[in-house]
Formats: C-alpha cells, sequence, structure tokens
C-alpha cells in the first residue's frame, strides 16, 4: 500500500468528535469573550484606531471588518459565532458553522490586530480544522433526537436512518483519514518549532524562562512567584524544554507504548498549566483537541472494543483531504523557509518590508497564520511595566491605574506599545502614529467612566525581567501623559492631540 492510500485508510470518527466538542466549547468562550470587549477593541470610537492602521498596514484591509462599519456589526457577528460554535458542540452542520467561525476570527485577528497574539493565530486556525475535518457524523444532537423519535425525516442523523441503536452505530461510525492526519501532522508541528525554538533562548538554557514570564504583567499572578520559586521554576523551565518537542511523539508512538502515556499525562499537564498561569488560555485548552486522535487506538480498541478500521476501507483522498494535506506541506516550508533564512530568534523590531518569506505571504493572504513561537522570546521582551496614574491638584492623589489602564491580555498588548515593545514590525514614525493615537483613545475612555475627574498624570515604570532582576527593583519612570477630564471628555496636555 502506497503513502496516499495509507494516508486515506479510514479513521473512527468517534474520536475526532470528542476533538470537536472540545474546540466548539473553546470558540464558544472566546467569541463570548470577544463579545465582551468589543467596546475596547473592536468598536470604532474604541481604544484602536482602526482607519489609521488600516492606512498605516493595507494588508489588514482584507477583512470581513472595515473602518465605517457600527459598533452594533461587530457585536451582531460575535453573537452569531456564539451560536456557531454551539453548533459545533452540537454536532448540527458543524462545518458551515466552522466556515463562518473561520471568516470572523479572522476578521478579528485582523481588525484587532495591534491587540492579537498566539490565541488569536491558533484559534482561527482550529476553526479552519472544523472546515476540513469529517466531523459530525457522531456525537451529534441531531442524531440522539432522532434515535429517540422513532424513524427520522430524509437528511437526519445516519445513526437513526440505519435503525440500529445511536450508541452502536457511533461506535462504528468511520470517516476518510487524510484531513484528520493532515491535522495530526500540523498539531505535532506546534510542539516541534514551539520546542526546538526555545533552545535558541538563552534564560530557556539556563532555566530562568519561566520564572521570567510569570512576573511579567501576562500572568494572573506576577507577585505569587518571588524568590522563593527560583529553583522549583528552574526545573519547570528544563523539564518543559525538553518535554515540548517530545510531545510530537505522541501522535507517533505504538498503541499502549508506556512513553507514549507517559508523554499524554505530560501534555495533560503542561497546557492546563500554561492556560492556569499565564493569559494564553484559548491555544492551550484548544490544542487538547488533539489527545482524543493520537489516543484513537487507546479509545477505540483498547476502552470501547471495537475492531481496527481496516485498510481496504480506503475511498480516496477528496478535496478536504489534498486541501489538508497541501496546507500542512505549504506550513512545512514556510518554517524551514523562516529557519534558513532567519537564522534569530525574533525579526528586527522596524521593517518595511512583512514580504520576506513567500509561503508565509501567500498563506497569510489566503487568511492563514500560523506562529508557534510561544515564550522563545522572553530574553527581548521580558517587560514589567507598571503604571502609576496620579490625580493632580492642590496635593496629588493615588488613584487606580486600572481604571485607565486595565490588565487583560490585550489591554497589555496595546500597552507594551506605549514603552516601545512592539509586537508587529512598524517604522519608528508609524509607531510614534500609534503611540500618540492610544494615549489619546485611553484617556478618553478614562473621561467617559470618569467625566469630572479633573488632572489626570500616567507614568509608566519600565524594567527587564531577568535572573537578576526578579524582585522587579529596577524600574525606570517614563511619563506618558496628562490630561484633563472635563464633561466627559479628555483634554490633552501631553501628549498633545493633533488634527
Amino acid at each position: 500500500m502506497g503513502v496516499m492510500e495509507r494516508l486515506a485508510t479510514d479513521f473512527h470518527a468517534l474520536p475526532l468528535d470528542i476533538g470537536r466538542i472540545i474546540i466548539g466549547g473553546v470558540l464558544f468562550v472566546y467569541f463570548f469573550n470577544t463579545l465582551r470587549q468589543a467596546r475596547d477593541f473592536s468598536d470604532p470610537d474604541g481604544l484602536i484606531d482602526h482607519g489609521l492602521l488600516c492606512r498605516l498596514f493595507p494588508p489588514i484591509r482584507v477583512s470581513l471588518f472595515q473602518p465605517g462599519m457600527p459598533g452594533a456589526l461587530f457585536r451582531a457577528v460575535f453573537v452569531c459565532a456564539c451560536v456557531a460554535a454551539l453548533m459545533v458542540v452540537a454536532g448540527f452542520h458543524p462545518r458551515p458553522a466552522g466556515a463562518f467561525l473561520f471568516l470572523a476570527a479572522l476578521s478579528t485577528l485582523r481588525w484587532n490586530v495591534l491587540a492579537s497574539y498566539l490565541d488569536d493565530a491558533m484559534i482561527h486556525i482550529f476553526c479552519l480544522w472544523i472546515v476540513l475535518l469529517p466531523v459530525g457524523s457522531t456525537l451529534n444532537v441531531p442524531d440522539l433526537i432522532a434515535g429517540a423519535s422513532g424513524p427520522p425525516a430524509t437528511g437526519l442523523g445516519s445513526a437513526a436512518a440505519a435503525g440500529t441503536p445511536v450508541l452502536d452505530t457511533w461506535l462504528a461510525a468511520t470517516v476518510p483519514g487524510a484531513a484528520p492526519r493532515a491535522f495530526i501532522a500540523n498539531m505535532a508541528l506546534v510542539y516541534i518549532v514551539a520546542g526546538l525554538y526555545k533552545f535558541t533562548s538563552p534564560m530557556w538554557r539556563d532555566g530562568s524562562a519561566m520564572h521570567s514570564a510569570l512576573r511579567m504583567p501576562i500572568a494572573r499572578a506576577p507577585g505569587f512567584w518571588t524568590l522563593r520559586w527560583r529553583t522549583p521554576l528552574r526545573l519547570v523551565t528544563w523539564a518543559a524544554l525538553i518535554l515540548e518537542p517530545l510531545f510530537a511523539l505522541i501522535f507517533v508512538l505504538p498503541p499502549g507504548s508506556v512513553l507514549k502515556w507517559l508523554l499524554v499525562a505530560g501534555a495533560i499537564v503542561f497546557h492546563p498549566g500554561i492556560a492556569f498561569t499565564l493569559k494564553i488560555p484559548y491555544s492551550n485548552s484548544a490544542m487538547l483537541a488533539a489527545i482524543p486522535l493520537a489516543l484513537a487506538p487507546e479509545i477505540m480498541q483498547g476502552w470501547l472494543g471495537v475492531a481496527p478500521v481496516e485498510a481496504a476501507g480506503a475511498a480516496g483522498l477528496g478535496p478536504a483531504g489534498w486541501i489538508a494535506l497541501s496546507l500542512v506541506a505549504l506550513i512545512v516550508i514556510q518554517i524551514v523557509w523562516e529557519a534558513a533564512n532567519t537564522g534569530r530568534r525574533l525579526r528586527p523590531r522596524y521593517s518595511s518590508s512583512g514580504w520576506d518569506n513567500p509561503v508565509r505571504a501567500l498563506l497569510w493572504m489566503f487568511g492563514i497564520f500560523q506562529s508557534y513561537r510561544l515564550f522563545d522570546w522572553v530574553d527581548e521582551r521580558n517587560h514589567h511595566v507598571r503604571f502609576e496614574v496620579t490625580r493632580v491638584g492642590g496635593y496629588n492623589a493615588p488613584t487606580d491605574a486600572d481604571a485607565l489602564f486595565p490588565r487583560t491580555m490585550r489591554h497589555l498588548l496595546l500597552q507594551s506599545y506605549l514603552v516601545g515593545n512592539i509586537w508587529m514590525r512598524m517604522s519608528p514614525g508609524q509607531l510614534d502614529q500609534v503611540r500618540r493615537s492610544l494615549l489619546i483613545r485611553h484617556a478618553r475612555r478614562y473621561a467617559r467612566a470618569h467625566p469630572d475627574a479633573g488632572t489626570i498624570d500616567a507614568v509608566a515604570i519600565v524594567q527587564r525581567v531577568t535572573k537578576d532582576n526578579l524582585e522587579l527593583t529596577q524600574g525606570v519612570w517614563q511619563p506618558q501623559m496628562r490630561f484633563t477630564c472635563r464633561g466627559g471628555k479628555a483634554v490633552m496636555q501631553h501628549p498633545k492631540e493633533e488634527g
């Protein structure tokens, strides 16, 4: 049997649909929170000047969202996305629902590009896989309803149509295997790339990377990880450095292998551990959806006693299979190109060209952006920023800094541009425009909530979180802005508002 025939061999549907339910649940929470945050990030008068970004970076206009759209329209899209995610969970037309989710996630990533991060990049890829994978033939609500109500109407689930118990039909169900195996390859690449790139980081190699990350504002409780955790976190750093690339073996080790079970246990600890300690919950939760596919033989033959799928069940690749395999092939070429041509962990912070990797550019134009570089950048981006906000008057009175500069992940990403810790590639002139716009819009947001607060002065205390500064005692003050709240409007004193 040739390679293509092996790839096309049928795959048990049940593990695939367990993964579908996990992904659908993550997507629902993701879009629900995106809806909650629409006022700050998506609305025309939110914190991001989308018109400015579209002028500075024209490619982001390839999106459903365009300047001038009212805030109500964004909310409508996010509400529909929540409904579509529930359709995925229920197995009710999951692939069309996934197509809508892909467009919504892609558009959100590009619309809020300043505040987008790993979770956004991975979420829209999982939406695409919902479209490509043959999901929905098991563990679906239509089959349950049809099975409970007797003979089904035309078009309802296969279990009821066959006149057999729903569970028995679900256990026997198989689907074309090319797309599931391509998905498995994509997940293995995530572990390989994210893991191996960490070896280029001095802080990962010396064991200080995790402690540094947990002291940054992107951690959920940065004040908790004091010096007493130095040794345990060093051990955790080295364990993650070794284990992460090895997690790719989960998908190739033989069924029942002791090493496979140990690695699965490690992954089940690894991903929730990141989600619970750092503000990167969605991609780490969604990655768990690949585990049932890796354990398909153990689930189906070992636990449920189902016979293995016969190799003769292969029915050809089909369009979805070819697209899935081509996608993975292009991603491999993109990764190899980047590794061969950059020779460093991060590209220059300022660059006029964002298209130096043609495969990456091709994928991006089709809405596919993948970045697995989780925390290999810690050596160069390990900034800790704390804001002090003071109400200026007869006496200076400190006020709640979080009211002006909130601490959610997206807010933190915007704030990083205020101190020059940029994530998008832009020129110094572009950065100056973006920074000024962000300051003005933060002031306006504060003035709407505190209409007569008087004059407000904001200063950032910036420092690097290194192994020699885990106690955060080397902060440098950087004045940000001064403005006056009058009748719900912000009158800027510094920086001066132009135009």
